[in-house]
């Protein structure tokens, strides 16, 4: 699996009835603007989640924190398409990568430090 620093909205629903057709409605949109801004409101009026006050923003993932199958999908995923509907055991997410950071290599990891004497 890829590792990215991605930023994720989502919008959590409990029938998958549902959850087609948010995600249809919404890949219909063209304009990235006007889709993050439905997003936002779709999520505040559906989402079953307690991020639906923040628009469904679950901020930047960290490894191995959310729901893994929302998660392993997210890092799949193209930033500013809507996925989804993915099953987890919270229910149902349609969601949307909304920022995506560069990862490089610090140089720091792995590095032991020996202090000589």
């Amino acid at each position: 699996m890829t590792m990215r620093s991605i930023r994720v909205s989502h919008i959590l629903l409990t029938t998958e009835d549902l959850a087609l057709t948010i995600h249809d409605m919404l890949k219909e949109i063209d304009d990235q603007e006007l889709l993050f801004k439905t997003f936002g409101r779709l999520a505040k009026k559906y989402s079953a989640c307690g991020t639906r006050d923040k628009g469904g923003d679950l901020g930047f993932l960290e490894f191995n924190t959310n729901a893994k199958e929302l998660e392993d999908a997210a890092m799949e995923a193209a930033q500013g398409e809507v996925g989804g509907p993915v099953k987890s055991k919270f229910g149902f997410h349609v969601f949307i990568i909304t920022e995506e950071e560069q990862m490089g290599d610090t140089g720091i990891d792995g590095i032991h430090q020996v202090t000589l004497r």
